[in-house]
């Protein structure tokens, strides 16, 4: 018997082909659709010896880019929110990344003709020059290499400032499958915004950056404008006490929702607002808030500078510092280079009863007033500044870096110094100690004086104590040895009280273990800041130093002692109210930046406790 064959597998096959066709036709058209957001960046060619950045849009997000341009040149400012982000290509010296970008800039003068500011921020946690979020403007918009400058002698006195830099721009739109519309629009400034890494380009310990909210200032802005005021609020309003008021200005951080997610950082925030609040409230002393060292030199760099623009209230930017419990001043928004016609003091008030700051301010302008500041600063960025000026004068004619005003500016802080050295009795800035309130004296004068050479004040890191009596707090030699050779070691004794601004010597007797035969040392503040040495005990000579931040005029020494042993010194001078100590073994692959580090063998040193002194000159 014939089975009767069915005619419907055929069907059947044929239909599961037509849904598979259509499956595959529908995710290609999506992946089509998912990669048209981010075009690829056409090629093309440099002008400039800067970095290249390219922003590259597709029609529909360059449409929405522009439509809010024309709305903000209408209206005579720019009202920036996050639904403004178009998706976009961002290529940097031929790297590609996806990104979102906006326009930035509150005036006008950020939107003229094609060379519009941008506000980039990179997806899947990429990162340009260390930085996932960034600011491309004119550079006129900053003075040219002005605020560049500025937030170099910020980093050069260890204090925080934005990464801030000139790259060449262009800007591609896709309008169709083939064709690009290609704009050169010439040198950008490009500066960091703030986020977490802000704070570890700083070498801070992760915590909260805080500022006032502009909103109010904003609508304030748009009401007059509506009746033709060209400027709205004047600048100067907002040093006006009155308008400061917790209501109108409420403290925020930035990156809040992530900020309130995590409970360590709430609670910092909440203590950083708390110290704010109560400075502004003139509850309490300036130096109950900030760190007095740190916000009296910023003191004396924003007038140098003549970066008034930054101490505005919505241009504010505070770092709370989870280790002193104290707030740190941010460089931003200086508009660098104004020729200054009086001294500016800080904003809040508090200031008339907190002596310390006043000294501290004194130290400060008595270093940065100084002609020899300014020339060591210009000859520390001489190449940079002639490789900067030869591109921009590519495009831009005039004036880059304007130094007969602040020269003019540090005659100003000159006059301000002697003010204070008259009311505060201030005969000799450079040997005098940062003179402290009376509380701060009484708790000065019971602080203990740590015993450098008492055993119980080393703490070993990496490193053990081996042989000669180790265990006993007398022995007359002490053997220190690497535990291991992966991670660091070291011995560090910390808290070390020294006088502000002041050079400090350190010294001990040392000579060469069993094995490895040179020896590391270093002075620290909070860290990177630091003053390092390498000596080899072998040799009885000097292989090199280092210093960072807060320490400069580094010397170090090596001198034949008896025997085997020599004499091993280092000399640093500091804007620190607290040294740590740190020494131990290292060997000849280490550089004295890092000689703390992972080592080949386990390399050891033989030291004379007894011999361990800080002197200060």
């Amino acid at each position: 018997m014939r089975v009767k064959s069915s005619n419907k597998f055929p069907f059947l096959f044929l239909f599961i082909l037509v849904i598979l066709a259509g499956m595959l036709w529908l995710l290609q058209t999506t992946s089509k659709k998912k990669a048209s957001k981010y075009p690829i960046t056409p090629l093309t060619e440099q002008t400039t010896t800067l970095d290249l950045v390219q922003i590259s849009l597709n029609e529909k997000a360059y449409r929405k880019l522009k439509k809010k341009r024309n709305k903000a040149v209408s209206v005579g400012i720019l009202e920036a929110e996050d639904s403004d982000f178009v998706p976009a290509t961002i290529t940097f010296n031929g790297n590609d990344y996806n990104a979102e970008v906006r326009l930035k800039g509150d005036w006008t003068i950020h939107l003229e003709e094609d060379k519009w500011s941008f506000r980039i921020k990179l997806k899947d946690d990429k990162t340009i020059l260390g930085m996932r979020k960034f600011s491309l403007h004119h550079p006129s918009t900053r003075r040219y290499l002005n605020e560049w400058l500025y937030h170099r002698a910020m980093k050069k006195e260890g204090l925080m400032g934005l990464r801030y830099g000139f790259v060449e721009g262009k800007i591609h739109v896709k309008m169709d499958h083939k064709n690009y519309l290609n704009k050169d629009v010439g040198i950008y400034a490009i500066e960091e915004t703030f986020d977490k890494r802000t704070i570890e380009s700083n070498g801070r310990k992760e915590s909260v950056i805080i500022k006032f909210s502009e909103d109010y200032w904003w609508a304030e802005v748009r009401k007059s404008k509506a009746i033709a005021d060209d400027f709205g609020l004047n600048y100067n309003d907002f040093m006006n006490y009155d308008l400061i008021s917790k209501v109108k200005y409420p403290i925020i951080p930035f990156s809040e929702s992530k900020v309130l997610a995590d409970t360590t950082m709430t609670n910092y925030f909440k203590i950083a607002k708390n110290l704010l609040e109560d400075l502004r409230s003139n509850n309490i002393n300036i130096s109950d808030a900030f760190d007095v060292e740190k916000l009296a030199m910023d003191t004396a760099l924003m007038n140098l500078f003549g970066a008034i623009h930054g101490t505005y209230l919505i241009n504010v930017r505070y770092y709370y510092n989870p280790i002193t419990s104290k707030l740190e001043p941010i460089s931003f928004d200086g508009n660098s280079g104004v020729k200054l016609t009086e001294f500016r003091h800080f904003v809040y008030p508090g200031k008339e009863r907190d002596t310390s700051y006043f000294k501290a301010l004194a130290h400060a302008l008595n270093k940065v007033a100084s002609p020899d500041y300014l020339d060591q600063l210009l000859k520390m960025n001489q190449s940079e500044i002639e490789e900067i000026t030869t591109e921009l004068k590519r495009e831009f004619r005039g004036s880059f870096l304007d130094m007969e005003n602040l020269r003019f500016n540090q005659n100003i802080m000159r006059s301000e110094l002697e003010i204070l050295k008259h009311e505060f009795n201030l005969n000799n800035l450079k040997t005098l100690e940062v003179a402290l309130d009376s509380t701060q004296a009484a708790n000065a004068s019971n602080k203990t004086k740590i015993d450098l050479t008492n055993r119980t004040n080393w703490n070993p890191n990496g490193v053990e104590f081996v042989g000669n009596n180790s265990n006993e707090n007398k022995a007359t030699v002490v053997t220190i040895k690497r535990t291991t050779t992966t991670n660091s070691g070291f011995v560090r004794i910390g808290n070390i009280d020294v006088n502000f601004n002041s050079t400090n010597t350190v010294s001990i007797k040392v000579k060469k273990g069993k094995q490895g035969g040179l020896m590391g040392m270093r002075l620290q503040g909070i860290y990177p800041n630091r003053a390092d040495a390498i000596f080899d005990l072998s040799s009885g000579k000097l292989k090199e130093t280092f210093n960072q931040g807060q320490f400069s005029n580094v010397k170090a020494s090596i001198k034949k002692a008896d025997g085997e042993w020599y004499l091993c010194t280092l000399q640093a001078k500091s804007n620190l109210n607290k040294v740590n100590f740190i020494f131990g073994p290292t060997d000849a692959s280490k550089k004295a930046l890092n000689w703390e580090g992972s080592t080949s063998q386990k390399v050891e040193i033989n030291v004379d406790p007894r011999s361990l002194q800080i002197k200060e000159n």
